[in-house]
């Protein structure tokens, strides 16, 4: 990661589209084009040649792995693609997103620490209004009729509005409260929506706030007070009425399934995914069966031969992991740990750097990896555009937001 460290003054077209994204881009459905502006800055900076800070190639070789990473699961794909004969263009659109990894990162590791830590205030404003929308929302039942991915996306702003409040040395009252506010607007979106998935990542987001704010995690004595902490917020959640209500949902779903396997509920329907996503790969482990049309036409066939009972919703596999082994056979289980796992493994190695807002960074970073794993447990969440978006931007943005810290840390010391 040697990059070179002199800023040049040069116009940011770059800020106020991530301000864009990250404030109002779920609330006003302007993810995509969002993302789409700062595509288009990118390749405008990349062909028309103006000078930047950092060269192209030097963004490029500073996280190498990482980009092949990003792009694994379209060159999965592509490979499936061939190997079965055919071309269906639709897959390629939300996963491009993932695969341009490398321009977006090269943008914005073009931009000095001060105006990446000014997005902070995007994240704030972002889950607040997410919250006013939540709370708008028309009701199905007891629960706002969000998409789950959406929950997954507005909590995770949240998360980002407690622990980005480490970027600022010395805040103030105010700047303490902004962050709070939109810490709890997270909480709430994520506790009322009822989205199981996403409540089983709150584990992993305290301790990223703990390590975020405990300067000597590893002691023991801040070890045993986490333990603590976590076992009497996980007693008072499991203890409200709406959590409890889901929990015996699940064990009265589960419960039903043991007894009839064709039992048509949440959980009976996820199982009988699951099972017939694995099947699939088994039975077709080099490729897959296809996405699309072709893993509707799939599950067909696997009603026709009575190892599915009926035919459910085609979408997806409601498992990350199962719907790309058997969408994409061995390519695509490989292309999806690697989302996962390097981005991770970049983030990870931050988390415990003796500088606070490192690792605020790296603690954010390994919210969103660490998050969109969980919550790809019970769900397919890159699926969809707005998804992909805010993995590959979030990831883009922290990771080079680490890298020009340690660059004004050395220049600070050289001083």
């Amino acid at each position: 990661m040697n990059l070179i460290s002199n800023w040049r003054q040069q116009p940011d077209v770059v800020s106020p589209i991530l301000y864009a994204l990250f404030g109002v881009g779920l609330t006003l459905h302007i993810f995509n084009l969002s993302f789409f502006a700062l595509l288009i800055v990118a390749l405008v900076r990349l062909f028309a040649k103006p000078v930047q800070p950092v060269a192209f190639h030097e963004a490029y070789q500073a996280c190498r792995l990482l980009h092949w990473a990003m792009a694994s699961t379209l060159i999965a794909l592509v490979l499936t693609q061939i190997g079965h004969g055919y071309v269906d263009l639709a897959p390629y659109n939300p996963i491009a997103r993932l695969a341009i990894f490398v321009l977006l990162f090269w943008v914005m590791v073009n931009l000095p620490v001060i105006r990446l830590r000014k997005v902070q205030w995007a994240w704030i404003v972002g889950a607040v209004l997410c919250s006013v929308q939540l709370y708008l929302a028309p009701r199905n039942g007891n629960r706002p009729d969000i998409e789950n991915w959406y929950v997954a996306l507005a909590g995770l702003l949240g998360v980002f509005s407690i622990l980005s409040l480490a970027w600022n040395e010395a805040p103030g009252k105010l700047t303490v409260v902004a962050h709070l506010l939109g810490g709890l607007c997270g909480m709430y979106i994520i506790y009322v929506c009822q989205t199981r998935g996403v409540w089983m990542a709150l584990p992993l987001f305290i301790i990223m706030a703990y390590v975020t704010f405990v300067h000597n995690a590893l002691n023991r004595k801040n070890l045993v007070l986490l333990v603590i902490g976590m076992t009497l917020f996980g007693i008072l959640f499991m203890n409200t009425d709406l959590a409890r209500n889901r929990v015996q949902r699940a064990e009265q779903d589960l419960q039903i399934f043991h007894v009839d396997k064709n039992a048509d509920t949440s959980i009976g329907v996820r199982l009988q995914l699951w099972n017939a996503s694995w099947i699939m790969f088994k039975e077709h482990p080099l490729i897959g069966v296809g996405s699309g049309e072709h893993y509707k036409a799939a599950l067909q066939e696997m009603v026709d031969r009575k190892v599915l009972p009926l035919y459910y919703n085609g979408a997806h596999s409601h498992n990350e992991i199962l719907y790309s082994a058997a969408t994409m056979g061995i390519p695509g289980l490989i292309a999806m740990l690697l989302t996962y796992l390097v981005p991770g493994y970049y983030f990870g190695k931050m988390l415990l750097d003796r500088d606070r807002q490192t690792r605020a960074a790296a603690a954010m970073g390994m919210s969103v990896v660490g998050g969109f794993m969980i919550f790809g447990m019970v769900d397919v969440l890159f699926k969809y555009k707005e998804t992909e978006v805010f993995y590959s931007v979030s990831c883009a943005l922290l990771l080079a937001f680490s890298i020009n810290r340690k660059k004004q840390m050395l220049s600070d010391q050289a001083g």
